[in-house]
């Protein structure tokens, strides 16, 4: 099966991406054709979006370039790949120590193939790297079976976070493309041991291949919720429902800075002529989440949050749409 492999956390580094590559190396072990698109940088809470604005450029990097912090060494696009790697770093992400060719792992002895490289998008959303993926990237490689975004640095369950979630978006990318996808989170974002990844890359690997050979005509994309822990292949793996919820405790950003008149445009009249507000107001992102850890905490069983929360891997069936309930019809009869 040739899977495309896309996510929102970014390239492979050890505070906010530390699942894709072992999961990309336990799809390979299975026997897949793994291809590889990913953000240059996390793209947390995206959504589905795209960026219309901007050029997205397509940088290919051997997956034992990445640092542990997300950035890359950089190879001279004239060089013989069997050879190893100019070390240098990515000109729009922070600078790192130079890496030795060990930490590349790419001798002479073990030529590189153009498949092993993955695909790093400056500017891209999951939702992007999945359209490229699919069209794009890897016209060598033959048609995409399968787009899996993910794993996930933390689980993706109820409502509030799967039409938030960059994850599940770039699967729902797949959807309206006419692929099948499923949208993949392991379910912690505490530094796990290698033997707990390692257990959840392979349970993950054998769900996704018996939801691909067993996939519904009623289904469009699956969410997929991994608890980490050891014993995870033993626990058993259930069809859930997405756990309803909503923010009960106001605005996602908190208020900072100067909250006085600006001096770039004038006093107040002057604001005020112009129709401008006599105000600057800066927010940044801060989330107050003790709400909707309640609402997961108190969620009953059979939803995805439930079930992930007791130890259980969570499978969720979803459609690629807002449907539109029953009983609304005809002509609307406005009553003023």
């Amino acid at each position: 099966m040739h899977i495309l492999v896309v996510n929102d956390d970014g390239p492979p580094s050890q505070k906010l991406s530390p699942y894709i590559r072992p999961f990309v190396d336990a799809l390979e072990d299975a026997g897949h054709r793994v291809s590889v698109a990913i953000p240059a940088a996390s793209r947390s809470w995206i959504g589905k979006a795209h960026i219309i604005g901007a050029s997205l450029t397509a940088t290919y990097v051997h997956p034992d370039s990445f640092q542990e912090d997300g950035t890359w060494v950089e190879e001279d696009a004239t060089e013989d790949h069997s050879k190893p790697a100019a070390v240098t770093t990515n000109s729009h992400l922070p600078p790192t120590p130079a890496a030795s060719t060990e930490h590349l792992n790419v001798t002479g002895s073990a030529p590189v193939s153009p498949e092993d490289y993955w695909v790093v998008v400056t500017n891209g959303t999951p939702a992007s790297c999945t359209q490229l993926g699919i069209y794009e990237l890897f016209p060598d490689r033959g048609p995409i079976d399968l787009v899996i975004s993910g794993p996930n640095h933390g689980r993706n369950a109820s409502t509030i976070y799967n039409l938030s979630s960059g994850t599940v978006g770039g699967a729902l990318e797949a959807a309206t493309c006419g692929k099948r996808g499923i949208a993949l989170s392991f379910g912690s974002k505490d530094e796990q041991p290698r033997e707990v990844i390692a257990a959840a890359a392979r349970l993950s690997t054998r769900v996704i291949e018996h939801l691909y050979r067993n996939w519904s005509d009623k289904v469009e994309l699956y969410n997929l919720n991994v608890p980490m822990r050891e014993d995870v292949e033993s626990r058993p793996v259930r069809y859930t429902s997405a756990l309803r919820n909503e923010w009960t405790k106001g605005s996602l950003y908190a208020e900072v800075g100067n909250h006085g008149t600006s001096d770039e445009d004038g006093d107040k009249d002057t604001l005020q002529r112009k129709g401008k507000p006599n105000r600057v107001r800066q927010f940044q992102w801060s989330t107050e989440l003790s709400d909707i850890k309640k609402s997961l905490a108190e969620s009953l069983r059979g939803t995805d949050a439930r079930t992930v929360l007791d130890g259980y891997t969570s499978v969720t069936p979803l459609k690629a749409n807002f449907w539109h309930p029953s009983g609304f019809s005809g002509d609307l009869q406005l009553d003023c």
